[in-house]
């Protein structure tokens, strides 16, 4: 009799246990049903453009380039910062940009200035300084705001004569 007794409480305790997992399998399949699914789609980067902006000295009249210094001593070195009355030159968001300058007159011509480079604002205007532009020749500028830098060894009788740079 004793034995049946063991086996009957073997019996139980398996019972319950077959039970319990039962159970935690009814709560489990409740817990699983699906109401929807979402999809999520894959987000792209993206690379802004580069931009080259003309702070100033654009067609707008009153909208003009101004320089320093104010003259320059014929037959003498000269360095001229072009800027805008309010700030820089121009302005390169999202650089680097590659762009083609295209002086006119160009750089050497009579009256002209001998370099022409762009300088981060309170540079020191120097033959040798900034970003060189060269004569529809493409140029690299890293993001940042810029003025204009002319050098000449030797200022003309007239001084040196208004000019445009038109970007490409």
């Amino acid at each position: 009799m004793e034995e049946k007794q063991k086996s009957r409480l073997r019996f139980n305790r398996t019972g319950k246990i077959i039970l319990g997992i039962i159970a935690i399998a009814a709560v489990a399949g409740v817990a699983a049903f699906v109401t929807f699914t979402q999809y999520f789609p894959a987000v792209p980067t993206a690379t802004p453009a580069a931009n080259l902006v003309p702070n100033c000295g654009t067609s707008t009249p009153g909208d003009v380039l101004t320089f320093t210094p104010a003259t320059v001593v014929a037959g003498q070195p000269f360095a001229i910062v072009y800027s805008c009355t309010s700030g820089p030159a121009i302005t390169v968001t999202n650089g680097p940009i590659t762009k083609i300058p295209t002086e006119a007159p160009a750089i050497g011509a009579g009256g002209m200035p001998t370099t022409l480079s762009l300088i981060a604002p309170g540079d020191t205007c120097t033959s040798t300084a900034g970003i060189a532009l060269a004569q529809s020749t493409a140029v690299s500028i890293p993001t940042g705001s810029y003025n204009y830098c002319a050098t000449g060894t030797s200022a003309a009788v007239t001084g040196v004569v208004s000019f445009t740079v038109a970007w490409a």
